[in-house]
């Protein structure tokens, strides 16, 4: 319905900023909220330092989540209604790549007036992305914040799960050290439970997060489970990322659907064999160095067999699309039955045909039918879940477990002991990157006002009218850029596969944004309902309508009760109309308000302003 300016001039009402907040759709989706749409238009009208900074503001992960986001945000981008959505992850890698990654240089932070030391202390369990974005988080706020991890190195899985050719090294390493130098401490090699009880670590900090992810695989109970040559995915990934060796043999099969048992068929064709992890905790960039010069070492036949269907594998297309390039075979709509061996050694998977994986409910209940076969193979890599390993707990009832095996938490994510507090999947189940960063800013919040602080937030809005707007000339018809990649045939050691966006690139795919933010106000005193706007609409989004026709709509009965000083029940036919819009259809040209003859119509652009005060 037609937005007044008499409304619109200064403020905007509650039910009216949730409008427009939905009218950003990327925006919305992101669980850290992230400025998606500024980002990218600040790209294509080249402004990098602009885009950067409004990538990495809410997001400590900035750079590592340019390369492996699950991007909701392009899962709701308006653009993928007209063809295909803003690359936005790859945009943001754009963005993130024209820093200087060897510097440590982090201008997010570098204006940042130096905050008063608190005379609290935080104990963080776990050195993955919830955890250390927690750690990032309270050490702005003055906090002093220690880190255990029980691995040699930082990151949880990023490093320890993501194989080098999707995540380079350095990239976390720098991620990391910018947080580490706010004044972080980190104990790696310290395993809670062995190394410091969990009664210790409580008497000795104020607070506690634990984050220690899902470090575990989940077994398969079928026949032969427990053969030679079965090994576990995630156990597969991180010893395969710590340089340890592993035999997998020419012939290999991997079970599972999702992205870990992408990436465990992935690592599986290129292993390099580069020596054990030293035990002396010094640094990994001599092997790291020796590995860029390994050629692929792989198994020379990698099998995929996934329950789903390719339409139903939780696993991202383009992911499986990329194993397909290299060589794997993905065999949808088989199930495990039996892993076949001789003289205790694996030499097959026997195999059954998956008819549905769901039942009538929903519920993971798959069926099969008679129909079998054997996979020859030397190796059996299991990919088929993970699970959480709480033993560290040392059997504290007063941290209560649900029956999915993850800690029981509130809306605040706090358990059920005061003081110690839980986030990522081992609070919440196997759950993408972009969630465990929101969840470390939730976390920190949460230990804050625990702690006896008080937060405060605002957020301002206001539309600024955009004289003379146009888009981009030819910003409908620019196809999405396709991210350039190294040859499957290059594909060795840990090379990385996806090269980022060039210049041209990256301005073209900025320059296809539908600029969301960017709304037509209608002022209603001023329209006089020529319906010029509707006949000029190159997408059809605009209507002209009696109003009587929408009564019982409750998305306009307060618009028409504000508007007439009437209920819309009262409304005769021929008393009132309106200009109903089609938001997802609206490309923001303008030419609805270049052609109103009164200037009731106004592109404004929505502007916020958010800020949280820590006391």
């Amino acid at each position: 319905v037609s937005q007044s300016r008499e409304r619109m001039r200064y403020s905007i009402t509650v039910p009216d900023q949730e409008y427009f907040d939905k009218n950003i759709p990327c925006r919305a989706a992101c669980p850290i909220h992230t400025e998606c749409g500024r980002y990218v238009q600040a790209i294509g009208i080249s402004k990098d330092e602009e885009a950067y900074l409004l990538a990495r503001a809410p997001n400590p992960f900035a750079y590592v989540l340019g390369r492996i986001c699950a991007h909701p945000c392009e899962d709701n981008c308006r653009r993928g209604k007209i063809d295909e959505p803003i690359a936005i992850c790859a945009l943001k890698r754009y963005a993130t790549d024209r820093h200087n990654l060897g510097t440590g240089h982090d201008p997010a932070r570098k204006k940042l007036p130096p905050v008063p030391k608190r005379d609290k202390r935080i104990a963080i369990v776990g050195a993955g992305v919830c955890g250390l974005t927690c750690a990032h988080d309270l050490a702005l706020l003055g906090y002093t914040v220690e880190v255990f991890e029980s691995a040699p190195v930082p990151g949880g899985m990023l490093y320890l799960g993501i194989p080098q050719f999707r995540l380079p090294r350095e990239i976390i390493k720098m991620e990391v050290d910018n947080i580490l130098a706010m004044g972080v401490t980190l104990h790696t090699r310290v395993t809670i439970g062995r190394d410091i009880s969990f009664a210790d670590l409580r008497s000795k900090f104020d607070s506690v997060l634990l984050a220690t992810g899902l470090n575990k695989g989940r077994e398969l109970n079928i026949p032969g489970a427990h053969l030679a040559g079965v090994y576990n995915g995630i156990d597969f990934l991180i010893n395969v990322n710590l340089g340890f060796e592993i035999e997998l043999g020419k012939r290999v099969v991997v079970v599972g659907g999702g992205n870990v048992a992408i990436d465990v068929a992935r690592a599986a064709v290129r292993l390099v064999h580069e020596g054990t992890l030293e035990a002396t905790g010094e640094s990994l960039q001599p092997a790291l160095d020796a590995a860029r010069l390994a050629m692929r070492a792989g198994a020379e036949e990698v099998d995929l067999v996934s329950l789903e269907s390719r339409a139903q594998m939780p696993a991202w297309k383009g992911e499986v699309d990329e194993a397909q390039q290299e060589g794997i075979v993905v065999d949808n709509g088989w199930g495990p039955k039996e892993i076949v061996g001789e003289d205790g050694i694996v030499t097959g998977l026997k195999v059954r045909r998956c008819l549905t994986v769901f039942d009538e409910n929903g519920r993971f209940n798959p069926a099969f039918s008679e129909e079998e076969k054997i996979i020859p193979c030397d190796s059996v890599i299991l990919a088929i879940g993970q699970q959480a390993d709480l033993s560290f707990l040392g059997g504290d009832e007063r941290v209560q477990i649900t029956p999915r095996g993850i800690l029981k938490i509130d809306e605040d994510l706090s358990t059920t002991l005061p003081g110690v507090f839980a986030g990522g999947d081992v609070a919440f189940g196997p759950r993408v990157l972009v969630e465990a960063v929101a969840n470390g800013h939730r976390a920190a919040r949460s230990i804050h006002v625990y702690l006896s602080g008080k937060t405060k937030k605002t957020v301002r809005s206001r539309f600024r009218i955009m004289p003379n707007w146009s888009m981009p000339r030819g910003f409908l018809t620019t196809p999405r850029q396709k991210m350039p990649v190294l040859a499957a045939n290059r594909r060795i050691g840990i090379a990385e596969v996806e090269l980022g966006f060039d210049e041209e690139q990256g301005r073209a795919e900025g320059l296809r944004c539908l600029n969301c933010q960017v709304n037509t106000i209608f002022d209603g005193s001023k329209c006089i309902l020529c319906a010029g706007c509707v006949d000029v609409c190159p997408e059809n989004c605009l209507r002209l309508v009696d109003l009587a026709q929408v009564n019982g709509d409750e998305r306009y009965d307060a618009l028409i009760q504000n508007r007439y000083g009437v209920p819309a029940a009262e409304l005769q036919a021929g008393q009132a109309g309106a200009i109903i819009k089609n938001e997802e259809k609206c490309i923001r040209c303008g030419l609805c308000a270049d052609r109103c003859p009164t200037g009731a119509i106004t592109m404004e652009s929505l502007e916020q302003q958010e800020r949280e005060v820590f006391e």
